[in-house]
């Protein structure tokens, strides 16, 4: 047997030692297995091997690759996704390879030590296709493997830990394309001096996320070939020469992003795709030819830019993504926007933006971002009935009115995200949002909305199966489907801002993904919380507090099973907080203050326990843990020497009483006689007045004395 292919099976365990006796084996493909073991005999006394592919198993592979030693016909291995090890002959080893490999790429799946490049590549002068991407190396980047390897087409060292500064090679390297030293700890500069001599046929230069400092050198310019860039996530700044790209450059592909470059933007290509020029502090306008017919995918947001957004022109037909959130741009949003049938993604947030929110019926866009604006109002037609829209925000805007033609031209949408907080909306929530079936996350919060609940909230599903393919392919991260850029390092991830757990969190990629709420705090919402509410046992997040609701706490609340944050505070509830509340595992924040509650809080077990007294203030007549109020106080004691406090007390009242008469009757007296010492007719009839009241008290004295003494006898 010569040849021999296992891929993709389900094969596990170790080798079979009939491998052995195939010493005829040219090719062995065992690649997405799960294959384990050392490469031991059974590898070594395949000296007839060419091609060998182990990638994505568990084999433990000795980075000193002493197993084949004795090869002399190998010429391409493939073994990414292994377990690389280091071993005791790594570096002791002295052998020299008797096999010239054209294709070489390996990787581990385990974190180890960092160890120096097997130093069999020493001996190697045939490379074509290099690849030891996440393979944790030692010092700087091994110049000397691109000079002994002329014919080299693709180098990656993705994730290696190199350190040190870029070095060229000093003779030219004319059959290499592809560049990739990403995510390394690379410092210094990009070397400017002959890099276009050196690698005159380079069409992918990959050094994003690393350490390089210094400019942007316009030797990158004349690389004619230049198809792709990446210089994302760097330190380099100043500006960048107007022309660093002549207009008919075949770059297509450009990433400058998380730098700090500065100054205008230079002119744009006309072949160019894709552009990221994001979280950079570019200023000055937009370039007139920036909107050129090529381009795919455009972000120049986190940036000093400013004036109008451009118009675009009518064959502008393949913008697909467009960012240009947080700078300084003003005026109406271009209505050329909404004709394009080919953009899935739009935000123009945080910039100065005024008017109308524009139609979007003849668009396909999926992801609208027009936050923080000065928009004012929204287009009487703005989707149609089966708009392909996932996301929109409108939050932190001026829009007032109602927003009943809005939801009904999205009734039958695939909307997962509906923010709208922090405008001047009025009137009813309309009941036809309802039909909104996809919704995953819904803030009207900070408006003026009127009227009761819908009670039609509680059959809605919030369930986030119902995301968006886009989204849910990868768990919430934006997939960028429409840019043509085959090497970016990373994908861009969707977002949305949304309070939860009394806290503004915005949520990205997968997190997103497994968030759904419903936020209608701080409006004018009346009546009592529908008892439906309770169905929304998928949600992780309800907040309907600051509003004016009254009735009691629905006791379905307690299916709330998977809800982490459930605040209810500052508006009339009545009654008792239900007992069952507290079987609520998940909650994480409660909050019902400022209130009209009412009876005992729920047993402080559970989650309930690690609530505090502000989770309940602003109810005088709740009682219970962890309330200082009981709801069963004990009968009051007085203490003896209270008692003893008492009757010292009463001792000191009689006394008072006592001097308080002596003083009252002896100021009687001398008043009495004082009076009648000065005035002779008051003293004359004094004394006849006393002289009166003596005799008839002595004749009553003695009339009732007889009586009783005749009765006696008798």
């Amino acid at each position: 047997m010569e040849e021999l292919y296992l891929i993709q099976n389900g094969f596990e365990g170790f080798l079979p030692k009939s491998f052995i006796n195939m010493t005829s084996l040219r090719v062995l493909k065992l690649s997405e297995n799960h294959f384990m073991g050392k490469f031991d005999s059974n590898i070594a006394t395949l000296t007839s091997l060419e091609y060998f592919d182990f990638t994505e198993n568990q084999f433990e592979v000795p980075v000193s690759f002493t197993p084949f030693s004795n090869h002399s016909n190998l010429k391409v291995i493939y073994g990414k996704g292994n377990k690389v090890i280091l071993d005791s002959q790594h570096s002791s080893q002295t052998w020299i390879p008797k096999f010239q490999l054209q294709e070489f790429s390996l990787s581990s799946t385990i974190e180890t030590s960092s160890f120096q490049l097997p130093k069999f590549l020493f001996y190697q002068k045939d490379l074509r296709s290099l690849d030891f991407s996440s393979l944790k190396l030692e010092g700087g980047f091994p110049h000397w493997l691109l000079e002994n390897n002329t014919k080299l087409n693709e180098v990656s060292f993705r994730n290696c830990s190199l350190n040190g500064t870029m070095q060229l090679p000093l003779c030219p390297l004319r059959e290499l394309w592809s560049i990739d030293v990403s995510a390394n700890t690379i410092i210094g500069e990009i070397p400017s001096k002959n890099i276009s001599f050196i690698y005159p046929n380079l069409r992918h230069l990959n050094m994003s996320r690393n350490h390089i400092q210094g400019s942007i050198p316009r030797e990158l310019g004349r690389m004619e070939l230049l198809y792709e860039l990446d210089l994302s996530i760097n330190l380099l700044s100043g500006e960048i020469s107007e022309d660093i790209f002549e207009t008919g450059h075949t770059i297509n592909f450009l990433k400058l992003s998380n730098n700090k470059l500065e100054g205008p933007i230079f002119t744009i290509p006309t072949n160019l795709e894709s552009l990221s020029l994001n979280d950079n502090n570019f200023s000055g306008r937009l370039p007139s030819n920036i909107f050129n017919a090529s381009i795919v995918s455009l972000d120049v947001s986190n940036n000093h830019l400013v004036g109008k957004i451009p118009s675009l022109l009518n064959n502008l037909a393949g913008l697909s993504e467009l960012r240009m959130s947080n700078n300084h741009f003003e005026g109406f949003i271009p209505l050329e926007l909404t004709q394009l049938e080919d953009l899935k993604y739009l935000d123009l947030s945080q910039n100065d933006l005024t008017g109308l929110v524009p139609s979007f019926l003849n668009s396909a866009v999926k992801f609208i971002h027009l936050s923080n604006n000065h928009l004012t109002g929204l287009s009487k037609k703005m989707f149609t009935g089966n708009s392909p829209l996932v996301m929109l925000d409108l939050s932190y805007n001026e829009i007032s009115g109602g927003i009943q033609d809005l939801i009904e031209d999205l009734s039958y949408s695939k909307l997962n995200f509906l923010l709208l907080k922090g405008n001047h909306i009025t009137g009813d929530i309309p009941k036809q949002l309802c039909q909104l079936i996809n919704l995953t996350m819904l803030d009207l919060s900070d408006n003026k909305f009127l009227g009761e609940l819908p009670q039609c909230l509680g059959t809605m599903p919030f369930d986030n199966n119902n995301l968006d393919p886009l989204l849910k392919a990868s768990r919430g991260s934006f997939v960028e489907e429409y840019s043509q850029a085959p090497s970016q390092s990373e994908h861009k991830k969707e977002k949305a801002s949304f309070t939860s757990k009394k806290r503004i969190y915005t949520y990205t990629g997968s997190i997103l993904a497994y968030m759904s709420g419903i936020d209608l705090s701080n409006n004018k919402l009346k009546g009592n919380i529908p008892y439906e509410l309770g169905n929304l046992t998928r949600i992780q997040t309800l907040n309907l507090s600051h509003n004016d609701l009254i009735g009691q706490i629905p006791d379905s609340f307690s299916k709330l099973v998977q809800t982490e944050s459930l605040d209810l505070s500052f508006n009339k509830l009545s009654g008792e907080i239900p007992s069952k509340l507290n079987i609520l595992t998940s909650l994480e924040v409660f909050s019902v203050a400022h209130n009209n509650l009412s009876g005992p809080i729920p047993e402080w077990t559970n989650q309930f326990a690690t609530f505090d007294e502000s989770s309940y203030e602003g109810n005088p007549f709740l009682c219970g843990t962890p309330l200082s109020k009981s709801c069963h106080p004990a009968p009051t004691i007085i203490p003896n020497d209270l008692d003893f406090d008492k009757d010292n007390d009463r001792l000191m009242d009689m006394y008072v009483f006592y001097v308080s008469f002596v003083v009252s009757y002896t100021l009687a007296l001398l008043t009495t006689a004082i009076a009648l010492y000065i005035n002779p007719s008051w003293r004359q009839a004094w004394f006849y007045y006393m002289e009166f009241v003596t005799l008839n008290f002595y004749y009553f004295i003695v009339d009732n004395f007889y009586r009783f003494c005749n009765a006696k006898n008798m």
